[in-house]
């Protein structure tokens, strides 16, 4: 039993659970204070060679992943012969606690919740890791909204050798894949939106699509053509553009559903702008209804008049018709149905608006183009009118992905030239511009975390209904999830030295990056000066870590994107041992 007992830097205060591969354990630095989680493999496996190659995959798979909403992996060791890692402590609630308590979630959480995971399961698809156990247990809510995805135990890469057999079945029966029921080898990242659209079913209508009272009754419901109810037409509430979308997540077959996680999240995205919009709309609509009926005059339009004379039971007075030849509006009708016939002609050959096909294709054309002039091109037109007519279509996320791209990329671009010719701040956004040049200036001087600040409430603007304001939001929350990571490997690296510590092991550098074997050294002597106790003792061990994040500062230009990640890492450190 290991509460209570020293782990390291650590003190186990608690077992947060326990399963067949090994022990999730809650514990406290005893110095900084921080929470972690620990799994440590059964010791009963110790000597199962496939139970320790699949905990290491574990490990290597956790290791790639870096994203606020996946839970992060701070390091690894043995502890007397078992492996073990070392995982963020999340404070909060699992999602299937809350479902059981509340049994069902309106649309608009389960939305907010769909963008979560879809970032989650993005970064893990791009790296070429499928999760293989989507469930509500496996998703974690914090105090702050935020929403984390867990337990990659199971997770399948496609860039090791999977360790389960041909024809084999992994995952929770409930919201398995028809391709994982069958027992498919080769499956993709579709697999995870299949289960993803199961437990949207689920959070919608408080219950599963499909139910058996035993696993293999559900996986034949799964993998067979199964029927089941759509979500409206069982809770009537539900929207039906997420109504078609979970349907499309549903898909038996892997090329029907979404392309990918992003282009979930852009759909929900859109539904939740649909849906404010047509309540904006409504409220707009009652309002003005309201203002025309307080009018000064109080007339009653022929409607009101009708209704009124049914209520009083009046009958209307019938009046002698007149010859339709005596009618002057019979010579003006037949004059308008001929410019009728006339204009319908005209906007058939020259105001039409193009399919969605026909306006999709165009902007395909040219999506991986790198001719500036055809990227603007089909910015400005196909691009521009796809989304004005078709903001539902389900081409419409990759289009808006395109438009992004695109103004992310001119604005980008067009706010370093200014700033480096040191052009005037103007225009209607010329707030936004001010707080993404000092953001950088912050940055170049190692003030990383007010510029990171600057950059997430710049990352605000995204979505505004201008598109200037929006390409801003774009531009802060690129900024910043960059900036987040060299934040978030200064920890990183940390843990490294931790483990060193705790296992005599040396700590390496991944793929024996030369800019990261300097931040080792540099780090290894800040967590000495930690260590040690004599009031005198940490000034030499200060010194020599400043002196070398001063060197690996100077090894890389802040001008490169590719050495800027370190060199803002050294910036940041330098400047903060240096006011220590």
């Amino acid at each position: 039993m290991l509460v209570g007992k020293d782990f390291g830097p650590y003190v186990v205060e608690k077992e947060l659970g326990s399963g067949a591969m090994g022990t999730v354990f809650r514990a406290k630095h005893k110095k900084a204070g921080h929470r972690v989680a620990i799994k440590l493999m059964a010791l009963a496996l110790g000597s199962s060679e496939n139970a320790r190659n699949r905990f290491t995959r574990e490990v290597a798979i956790l290791k790639q992943l870096e994203h606020p909403n996946i839970v992060k992996y701070m390091g690894s060791g043995h502890y007397h012969g078992s492996p073990f890692y070392i995982m963020e402590y999340v404070e909060g609630e699992s999602l299937d606690h809350i479902f059981n308590r509340r049994k069902r979630l309106p649309w608009e959480e389960v939305v907010e919740i769909g963008i979560h995971l879809c970032a989650a399961l993005q970064h893990a698809h791009d790296k070429g890791i499928i999760h293989r156990d989507l469930k509500p247990s496996n998703l974690m809510f914090l105090a702050d909204g935020v929403v984390k995805l867990t337990d990659f135990g199971i997770a399948k890469d496609q860039d090791v050798t999977a360790l389960t057999n041909a024809n084999s079945t992994v995952g929770t029966a409930a919201y398995m894949s028809p391709e994982q029921c069958r027992g498919v080898r080769d499956i993709t990242l579709k697999t995870d939106l299949y289960s993803m659209g199961i437990m949207f079913y689920e959070l919608l209508t408080g219950r599963k699509p499909f139910i058996g009272e035993t696993a293999m009754e559900v996986f034949l419901q799964h993998a067979n053509n199964t029927e089941f109810k759509r979500p409206s037409e069982i809770v009537l509430e539900i929207p039906i553009w997420l109504d078609t979308l979970v349907c499309q997540l549903m898909e038996k077959e892997p090329a029907r559903r979404p392309l990918n996680a992003n282009a979930v999240a852009d759909s929900l995205r859109l539904i939740k702008e649909k849906i404010e919009t047509q309540r904006s709309a409504g409220v707009d609509s009652a309002k003005k209804r309201k203002i025309d009926r307080t009018g000064t005059d109080k007339k009653l339009d022929d409607d009101d008049k009708t209704a009124a004379r049914i209520l009083l039971g009046k009958k209307k007075k019938k009046e002698a018709p007149t010859p339709f030849y005596a009618k002057g509006c019979f010579t003006v009708a037949a004059l308008f149905l001929m410019a009728c016939v006339g204009m319908a002609g005209i906007y058939f050959v020259f105001l039409r608006t193009p399919s969605a096909e026909s306006l999709y294709a165009r902007v395909a054309a040219v999506m991986k183009s790198e001719s500036a002039d055809e990227r603007k091109a089909a910015r400005e037109g196909p691009a521009a009118d796809f989304l004005r007519f078709y903001p539902t279509h389900e081409k419409a996320p990759l289009v808006q992905a395109f438009a992004d791209q695109y103004d992310f990329e001119l604005l980008d671009g067009q706010m370093h030239r200014r700033r480096n010719k040191g052009w005037k701040v103007e225009g209607k956004d010329a707030a936004e511009e001010q707080s993404a040049r000092d953001a950088l200036g912050e940055e170049d001087i190692g003030k990383l975390p007010d510029a990171l600040k600057r950059w997430t409430e710049l990352s605000k603007k995204k979505g505004n209904a201008d598109p200037d304001f929006h390409a801003w939001g774009l531009v802060g929350e690129r900024y910043g999830k960059k900036l987040q990571e060299v934040v978030d490997r200064h920890g990183q690296l940390r843990t490294k030295i931790y483990t060193e510590r705790l296992s005599g092991k040396p700590a390496v550098a991944d793929n024996d990056n030369a800019n990261e074997k300097i931040a080792l050294h540099a780090v290894r002597a800040e967590v000495a000066a930690e260590k040690t106790k004599a009031p005198d003792d940490p000034e030499p061990l200060l010194k020599k870590a400043r002196e070398q994040w001063d060197e690996l500062k100077k090894a890389t230009d802040k001008d490169d994107p590719q050495q800027r990640y370190w060199h803002l890492l050294a910036a940041w450190r330098y400047r903060e041992l240096k006011k220590s």
